[in-house]
Parts: structure tokens; C-alpha cells; sequence
């Protein structure tokens, strides 16, 4: 559709054009035909640039359709000061195509995959567009409404301001002479212009703050759901962690760099909302203000000449501008180009800070026993140290930084009245046209200035995108290793055993630990396994649930069948004991009654009462009482196969006989597998599987009975 409208008007504006003989309407016209060659559908443009680039284009089709019906005599002359400005359908053209050019810079390319999702989805939402009642939209529906509207209000404040520059003309030149004419003219452009303005001004402002915080906040809860989703589902987090070296701190990706990347809410930089939210939207408002008031500094620039050299150079001032504002830009770049690696590097050492630092509270009952305090200090200040170097060589460069932004902006304000002045003394130019000029030069430097005056933040959303980045490429990656060959799978089979025909264990690295010829779990046939430690029994049992891919063989699960793994130290959320008991299901899937029956089973009788007590159960519970409860989960879930990987290892003989009773009264129906190195389990379990090791070689698996 974008491209058919193109080139529809492209046509008819190349066609007035050459019939009235106007240049301009021909630029137009061959503005329109670029920006239908960069719609075509081949060159694929992201879904968010798409949403961009179709906007510009109605805009280009509608602004240039009234341009036509003025230059061909049809525009009404009651509305004659309303005609738009014939560069509008031009400026929108070329953002069209600006914005295919930009599609194809690399940072651009990483920012729009990680964006893309987000205009894409299909999913519905609830919205409360105030007064209007609650609605339901598509995700997608409602990530384009919102764009579309942030851009037209940023155009519209762009306007705004365009009139607020006229009105500094006219405004100067009320208060030039002190006489009657001029005294009326004041309190005019005062409170019939100044009043209205400000106050459309103010109110637009408002509008725009209050709709791109909640576009944005709605963007980083759907983002921040989706690597949550894709990081935890089918247990890519434990995967991640097996394949790949870059995905370090994945909860800092998940609830920092997002927030970085759409607004700048991450820590880093200082420097404000920095986000695809400023580089895009408010970037599209830099430009056309840039462009609007190019325009109105090109026009004062055709009746100066030069003071020093006493000739004409056409748009001097608006060259001025674009010169102090590229030497600006070069220098910013010049001193701050290490900046993003930097960040990238300091988001890293702050993240495995707090990560030992959440470990030592974690872990705290055990470092308090061992008297090993002293030790963690040391380490706390070794991995500090990893920060304040880095830290360190961010204030070093910001500083120089900083220094160069602080003598630009100072010198800033002064620069156009420098550069006019001496047209308003040499009476070229009349007080409010001087002061026209000077607003306006600072707008047009203002707008060149975009990347300049947020260069630190750029180089720490660069660094949240590269996080990002490498984070999806993990994903990616860690897909693609599962689809390797020789890998090992576990899938159900057609029967009811759980079958290892031919089955290899290994290593990440390649190296195999442990060959199994053939073996077959039969239900109802409950199966210690035992061996030495490292020869690969856990590995055995991470196999089994589908974790681990490193070897070679097929893994025939049970058909049908529902099985549940119990590792030596259990995962307790934190929250309501009933919620850790019910883990992983919700606590409303059971009775009061039915946990308090399973707290009984394994011998937790204190904790029947405290059901809807809120704590940290992982450091309030004993290691013993932890792994009462993982088995009490066990009771509740009744599954058909239950594995435990030394599940009752902190346990005492009598204790751990006490819950392998409590488990076959309870799930009279439940095929029981253990590891474990106790002789007393025997007693418990009708096969024995052993691992033996062999010096150089991989373990062998034999069965007995």
C-alpha cells in the first residue's frame, strides 16, 4: 500500500511539475519515486521502521496533494495564511528514505531485532484510554496507535515552536519604540499570541509525557515477560548455562538492560532517557525541527552578506550552524568513542558484585560455621576492584567529556547573537528579526546537536543493546547446539519401561563418563543406583528428564507416564509455606487439609500451622527439614516415576528409612529410583544399577537384582 500511494503521487507530482514548470513540485515528485523504491517489499524493513515509514508516506501523500491544490490555483483563499509549507511533502519523502538508508547500519539492525517483537505480536491487551472505558486491542494495533500518535505530537510541538519563533519577531519588534502603536502591539503579541501558545505548549507537553511513559512502561512489561518466558520455558536457563560463555548475569539482561534499552532506565550513564524510545521518536522530532527551521534560518540568510568578506553566501547562517555543529559532534566522538565498551564492561563486574555479594547472604548459615568472613571480605574487595578500575576509567573519560559539553553549552548561547549581530548593527536586519534568527539558529544547532548532547547515554544504551544482543544469540546458539549430531534425547517410547538401548554419557567438552549397553527400568520395580562419585549416576538422572544433550543415544521414557525429579538440594521460593510446599504447582491445586497430611508424612509436624506464613523457608529450614518438604512436594504430586538424587543424603539412617516408608505407603503406585550411597537403602529398592569405573575409559552400567 506504501508503495503503491508513492508512486501513485510520485507520478502525478513529476507531471505537474513539468507541466507548470516548478521546480520544487518536480523535487517532490522525485523525492516520492526514491521513497516508493525504498517500500518495495524485497528489501524487507523491519516492523518497526515499517510503522515509521508509513506514516512519513501518508504524510508525504497528503502534505504533497495539498501542495498541488495550491501551486494549481485551488486552495482556498480564505485560508490563504494556512497554506503548509512547500518543503513539508519533500521532508517527509526523504525521511522515508532516510529511514530505509539508517535499516541497513549494523547498531540499527541489533536495535530493531530486539524491538521487532514488540510491533509484531498479535496478542491481545487491555487498555484504559482515559475517559474512554477499558478495550481490548492486538498488541500490535496498539504499538502502531501509539506511535503514530507520539510522532504527531512531536510534529505538532515542532509547530508550535516554529510559531513561538514568529512570535519573537513580531514580539521584538512591539518593544523596539516606546510609543502607542508599538505599546498595543505588546500586550497583544502578549496575551493574545504568547498566552495561547504557551498554554497549547504546556498541555502537549503534558499529553506527550503522560502516553510515551505508558507506551514505554507497556513495552518493557512485554519485553521483560518475553526473555523471562524464553530464558526459563523448557529450561533454557539450565541450558544456557551448559553451552554458552556470554550470558552472564541473565537476571541483570533481563531486569536492567531492558529497561535501558527502550527508555534509559538503567544505571550507567546519568545521562537522562536514553532509550530506542529517544533515538527513534524524539530523534524524528530533532529532524523535523531541524528541517522546519533550516528553512526559516535559510530564508533570513538570502538578504545577508557576509560582514567580513561583503558578499552574499546563500543559507550563511543555517551554515554556521551545520559547521559548529559537526566540529561539536567530531570532538564529542573523538573523547568519548571508549565510552560504550566501557559500559558494557562496568555492567558486567557491578553484575558479579552483587551476584557474590547475594551469594555470601545466601549461603550465609555455612560461611558463619566455617568462620569464613575474613575470606569473603577479601573476595568482596578483589571483585570490587574489577568495578572501581572500570568505574575509573569511565570518570576519567567522562570528565574530558563533560569538560568539552560544558564549554559547548556555554559558548552555545552566545554563538548566533555573535554570528547576527553584526547584520543588526550594519542595520541589515531589524531587532526582531535579530532575535528570530538567534532562536532559530539555536534550534537548527539544538537539533545537530542530538547525538552530542546525548553521547553518554548513547554509549550506554549501545552497551544494552550488545547485553541484549548476546543474550538472543545464546538462545539461538544453545537451539542450534540441540539440533547437533551425536546428541543424546530423551523422549517417550512406546512402552511403559524406561528403556537406554545403546546409550552414552558425556561431557560439554566431548569427553564420555559413562556407556550404558542396554538397560530397561521396569514399572512397579523400584532401583538404587550407586557408584563412586564423577562417574556420571546425576548425569544419568538430568538425562532422563530431557536436560542433558552432551553424548549419544535415544533415552525411551514411559509412555503416558508422569515423572518428577528430586535433586539433593531442593529450590524453596520464597513467599507462603503453603507456595513452597505446592512447588511447582499452585498451592489452590491442593486442600488445606492434603498439605498439612503431607508435613505429617515426612515429620515436619511444627510447620502444619504455618501454612500462610511469608519467609525465607531455603534459610530457615535446616538441610534435613529442606528435603522433608522436596519429598512432602513428592506426596502431593504423586507421580508415576520419582527420582531422587540423594534427595535424603542430610538425613540420618532412621530418618531417611522413616520417609522411604512414608513414600511407598503414600504412592503405593509410584516406580521409585534412587542414588544414594547408604547400604541401609537396600532394604528399600528390589534392583541394583552400578556404575563402574575403569581407569581411562568410560563407566560401564551393570544390572542386578
Amino acid at each position: 500500500m506504501r508503495l503503491l500511494s508513492l508512486a501513485v503521487f510520485a507520478v502525478l507530482a513529476l507531471v505537474i511539475g513539468a507541466y507548470e514548470e516548478d521546480g520544487m513540485t518536480l523535487m517532490i515528485g522525485g523525492a516520492s519515486a526514491l521513497a516508493a523504491v525504498a517500500s518495495m517489499p524485497s528489501w524487507r524493513l523491519s516492523t518497526f521502521l515499517t510503522i515509521l515509514a508509513d506514516l512519513f508516506a501518508v504524510e508525504t501523500v497528503l502534505f504533497g496533494i495539498a501542495d498541488l491544490v495550491a501551486l494549481l490555483g485551488y486552495w482556498p483563499h480564505a485560508y490563504e495564511e494556512y497554506e503548509l509549507p512547500r518543503y513539508l511533502p519533500l521532508a517527509t519523502a526523504i525521511f522515508v528514505i532516510v529511514i530505509f538508508a539508517v535499516s541497513h547500519i549494523p547498531l540499527v539492525r541489533k536495535m530493531m531485532r530486539i524491538a521487532d517483537p514488540f510491533f509484531a505480536a498479535r496478542t491481545p491487551i487491555s487498555i484504559r484510554p482515559w475517559p474512554l472505558p477499558p478495550t481490548i486491542l492486538r498488541q500490535n494495533l496498539y504499538a502502531r496507535i501509539n506511535v503514530f500518535f507520539l510522532i504527531l505530537i512531536n510534529q505538532f510541538q515542532v509547530a508550535v515552536s516554529l510559531r513561538f519563533n514568529f512570535w519573537q519577531r513580531d514580539f521584538g519588534n512591539a518593544i523596539q519604540v516606546a510609543d502607542e502603536a508599538h505599546r498595543v502591539a505588546f500586550w497583544y503579541q502578549l496575551m493574545v499570541v504568547f498566552v495561547p501558545l504557551a498554554t497549547i505548549a504546556i498541555v502537549a507537553g503534558i499529553i506527550e509525557f503522560f502516553v510515551a511513559s505508558n507506551f514505554v512502561l507497556q513495552w518493557r512489561r512485554w519485553m521483560t515477560a518475553s526473555f523471562t518466558s524464553r530464558w526459563l520455558l523448557h529450561s533454557m536457563h539450565y541450558k544456557l548455562a551448559l553451552n554458552t560463555d556470554n550470558t552472564d548475569n541473565p537476571d541483570q539482561r533481563i531486569s536492567q538492560d531492558v529497561g535501558s534499552f527502550i527508555n534509559g532506565s538503567g544505571t550507567g550513564s546519568n545521562s537522562g532517557n536514553v532509550g530506542i524510545y529517544n533515538y527513534t521518536i524524539q530523534l524524528i522530532s530533532s529532524a523535523t525541527n531541524l528541517v522546519s527551521f533550516s528553512v526559516i534560518l535559510w530564508g533570513i540568510s538570502s538578504a545577508l552578506k557576509a560582514p567580513i568578506f561583503g558578499v552574499e553566501i546563500p543559507g550563511f547562517l543555517f551554515w554556521v550552524a551545520v559547521l559548529y555543529a559537526v566540529v561539536a559532534t567530531g570532538i564529542t566522538q573523538l573523547i568519548g568513542r571508549s565510552l560504550s565498551k566501557l559500559y558494557f564492561r562496568q555492567q558486567a563486574v557491578e553484575a558479579n558484585f552483587r551476584f557474590d555479594l547475594a551469594r555470601v547472604r545466601e549461603y550465609s548459615e555455612q560461611i558463619a560455621l566455617l568462620k569464613g568472613e575474613n575470606r569473603e571480605i577479601e573476595r568482596a574487595g578483589t571483585v570490587f576492584d574489577d568495578v572501581f578500575r572500570t568505574i575509573r576509567r569511565i570518570i576519567h573519560v567522562r570528565t574530558w567529556l563533560i569538560a568539552f559539553n560544558q564549554f559547548y553549552s556555554q559558548i552555545s548561547v552566545i554563538i548566533p547573537y555573535v554570528v547576527i549581530a553584526p547584520f543588526y548593527y550594519m542595520k541589515i536586519v531589524d531587532f526582531g528579526r535579530f532575535s528570530q534568527s538567534a532562536d532559530a539558529f539555536g534550534n537548527v544547532n539544538s537539533a545537530m546537536n542530538f547525538f552530542v548532547d546525548r553521547y553518554i547515554g548513547l554509549a550506554d544504551f549501545s552497551s544494552a543493546i550488545a547485553r541484549l544482543t548476546t543474550f538472543e544469540d545464546s538462545f539461538d546458539k544453545t537451539l542450534a547446539d540441540e539440533k547437533k549430531e551425536p546428541r543424546l534425547t530423551a523422549a517417550p517410547g512406546s512402552g511403559p519401561s524406561l528403556s537406554f538401548p545403546d546409550v552414552d554419557l558425556a561431557l560439554p567438552d566431548g569427553r564420555k563418563l559413562a556407556h550404558i549397553g542396554d538397560l530397561a527400568l521396569i514399572p512397579q520395580e523400584s532401583a538404587l543406583v550407586v557408584g563412586p562419585s564423577g562417574v556420571g549416576k546425576s548425569t544419568l538422572f538430568r538425562a532422563i528428564s530431557g536436560l542433558w544433550p552432551f553424548g549419544s543415544g535415544e533415552i525411551q521414557q514411559p509412555a503416558f507416564a508422569r515423572l518428577m525429579l528430586l535433586p539433593q538440594r531442593p529450590y524453596i521460593p520464597i513467599g507462603p509455606l503453603r507456595d513452597a510446599l505446592a512447588y511447582p504447582a499452585a498451592s489452590s491445586s491442593f486442600s488445606d487439609a492434603q498439605l498439612r497430611d503431607a508435613l505429617y508424612h515426612v515429620g515436619l509436624p511444627a510447620l502444619v500451622e504455618r501454612l500462610d506464613e511469608s519467609d525465607n523457608w531455603q534459610m530457615r529450614l535446616s538441610g534435613g527439614e529442606q528435603q522433608r518438604l522436596a519429598i512432602a512436594r513428592a506426596l502431593l504430586a504423586a507421580p508415576d516415576w520419582l527420582f531422587l538424587d540423594e534427595s535424603t543424603a542430610s538425613l540420618d539412617e532412621e530418618s531417611e528409612a522413616d520417609l522411604y516408608r512414608a513414600i511407598a505407603k503414600a504412592l503405593p503406585n509410584t516406580t521409585l529410583v534412587s542414588i544414594g550411597h547408604r547400604s541401609t537403602l537396600n532394604a528399600f529398592h528390589r534392583r541394583r544399577i552400578a556404575f563402574e569405573p575403569h581407569e581411562g575409559a568410560p563407566a560401564t552400567v551393570v544390572s542386578a537384582a
